[in-house]
């Protein structure tokens, strides 16, 4: 069996405040072989790194991030929800996390979250920040919003993107070959033996998400996919020691 890669979901949000630079750090420091984070646009236009569409639950503050210069958003705190020592953390830029991959050698899944609000120019600007570092065959884009990742793959023809879904789809192999991406990251109980098999037919990658429990990465193990997306990554590590 090929290895599979390890993403650390929002970083190693099992230990550290989601999308922050310290749960970045710390799934490079327990082996993760990639980060998957979530990116927005400011209100003047910089890509920043959140999950939500507003601050209200991750930091202490409130609004939409979409109506929230960089300056109002880096005066946030980002980390004491989580923990007092983490108080201080800041919302990432997008660059920041950049320049910890090319430091550590590790892999990127950034999803576009715009499946909500549709923030003109984000798929360029993320685009232009991951090709500015030399990162962007290390990086897979993903994203709910499908046509998101048609203008991605327009404007990087090379570029892995990623179908994400949760539904029990019909055949979303055939689909994803349809659509013009080149993997799937679906929601980990929708993984069946014939969603593997069709992947790997149609040579698309398979990485599942949020898997944190030890049966379920198990199970995800013995059927073969390509990765697994996790918040724990110490456990995922040592399933696939035992493996």
């Amino acid at each position: 069996m090929d290895s599979i890669r390890i993403f650390a979901h929002r970083g190693f949000s099992a230990v550290a405040p989601e999308n922050t630079m310290a749960a970045f750090r710390r799934a490079a420091e327990a082996g993760a072989d990639g980060l998957e984070l979530d990116v927005h646009l400011s209100k003047d236009g910089e890509v920043v790194v959140i999950h939500d569409e507003t601050v209200n639950r991750t930091t202490d503050g409130k609004g939409k991030v979409r109506e929230l210069t960089l300056e109002e958003l880096r005066r946030l705190d980002a980390g004491s929800r989580f923990g007092k020592e983490f108080a201080g953390e800041k919302i990432p830029l997008l660059h920041e996390v950049l320049e910890l991959v090319a430091d550590q050698n590790l892999r990127l899944n950034i999803e576009l979250k715009n499946n909500k609000f549709p923030y003109p120019g984000l798929e360029e600007k993320v685009l232009e920040v991951t090709s500015r570092f030399g990162l962007s065959q290390k990086t897979v884009y993903s994203s709910f919003n499908h046509y998101s990742l048609r203008r991605i793959k327009e404007k990087q023809p090379e570029t892995d993107t990623a179908l994400l879904y949760m539904a029990h789809l019909i055949e979303p192999w055939n689909y994803a070959a349809w659509a013009g991406a080149t993997s799937v990251h679906p929601y980990w109980p929708t993984v069946t033996e014939e969603l593997v098999r069709g992947c790997r037919e149609q040579g698309l990658s398979l990485r599942p998400f949020t898997v944190n429990q030890a049966r379920v990465m198990g199970r995800l193990i013995e059927l073969g996919v390509d990765a697994i997306i996790t918040d724990k990554v110490d456990l995922l590590t040592d399933l696939l020691a035992e493996s």
